[in-house]
């Protein structure tokens, strides 16, 4: 059989086939070089390569047709209810608790997460990604959805931000996450972009919501870096919970107004490379009153990233990443005023993983 043949059989055949078979967009990397629509992990900078394909029930992918027009679309993350109602009255924070008053903490169901689909990139047959965007370094996850208009005149769509289940956008979305380097900061960096959800949640570890990368608490964003980064056994847990994996690395610490770490008997030196290290974890306790009265349980985590004022020496200008409420953050560790902490690292082989 000719080429100019097998095309042309192919290009009479797909287009009754691309109306009963779902579009996806498809991905493959040097590494990876076969198409998939399993999600991508990234490192940033390396060339992620998009295409559209029919797919089967079983997973079978086929081309388009000569002639297919593909239009490129991203999938964007809301950061809060804009469309459906929040299920905590007055606040328009996702959330599958209740938030604030004596019932805080409460589970309340799944939250209906909100996205935007909008067009993306130049239209042509294939897209390459390199990062995220020009956010966080190029790290963070991204949603790719196209539009494909078949030789006949029709027009069909990819899985796109209306393609949703109970836990948020569906898998049939495809994803690419880049991280900024290979160690738990990295792969902590490939949450940047997904949806801060207050408790956050799933059947089971490997469908919860931050392994989908559909919603993420400040807590198992921690928990989910672990697991993306291979470490499969590792468990959600709260913040509560976070010693079954990491050593406490100090008491009871004030962080002042002005940035001052004290301890019980005065102000504390810390110094980075010894005593704290890229990736250590902190807790955090929003106390009023300068830090000194202790109204909550322990109710925050975040990750310490670096010295930001180059003094050698912990304080509140540091850099923390942690989740806030448009999603994961760098911040100064004092983001919120006095506070208490307790800093952490994770334990054997999570801390050389």
């Amino acid at each position: 059989m000719t080429p100019s043949l097998r095309w042309a059989l192919i290009a009479w055949a797909l287009p009754s086939l691309a109306g009963a078979l779902p579009l996806r967009v498809v991905a493959r990397t040097a590494a990876a070089p076969i198409w998939s629509t399993r999600p991508v992990q990234a490192r940033v900078g390396e060339e992620v390569t998009l295409s559209v394909m029919s797919a089967s029930p079983r997973g079978a992918l086929s081309p388009l047709p000569p002639g297919a027009a593909v239009r490129w679309r991203r999938v964007l993350p809301r950061t809060e209810h804009r469309e459906f109602p929040s299920p905590n009255p007055g606040l328009t924070s996702f959330s599958n608790a209740v938030l604030f008053g004596p019932r805080h903490g409460r589970w309340i169901g799944y939250d209906r997460l909100e996205y935007d689909t909008v067009p993306f990139g130049d239209a042509g047959a294939t897209l390459t990604v390199r990062d995220a965007g020009p956010e966080h370094g190029g790290a963070g996850s991204s949603w790719y959805a196209a539009e494909v208009t078949l030789p006949d005149g029709r027009t069909l769509r990819t899985p796109d931000g209306a393609t949703v289940d109970t836990l948020g956008l569906s898998p049939t979305v495809l994803r690419v996450s880049h991280r900024t380097s290979d160690d738990f900061l990295g792969w902590l960096s490939t949450y940047f972009h997904v949806t801060s959800v207050f408790g956050s949640n799933g059947g089971t570890d490997a469908t919860h919501q931050t392994d989908r990368y559909t919603g993420a608490d400040c807590a198992d964003v921690m928990v989910g870096a672990l697991r993306a980064s291979g470490l499969r056994g590792v468990r959600y847990t709260s913040v509560a919970g976070i010693h079954e994996y990491a050593a406490a690395r100090s008491g009871v610490l004030r962080v002042e107004v002005d940035g001052r770490i004290e301890g019980e008997r005065g102000p504390v030196a810390l110094r980075w490379g010894s005593d704290v290290a890229p990736g250590d974890l902190v807790t955090i306790d929003y106390a009023e009153d300068g830090g000194r009265s202790l109204p909550r349980a322990w109710d925050h985590i975040g990750a310490l990233v670096a010295d930001a004022n180059g003094n050698g020496v912990l304080d509140g200008d540091d850099t923390l990443r942690h989740e806030g409420g448009a999603g994961l953050v760098d911040t100064r560790l004092r983001h919120a005023g006095a506070m208490r902490v307790v800093l952490w690292r994770w334990r054997g082989a999570l801390a050389r993983h």
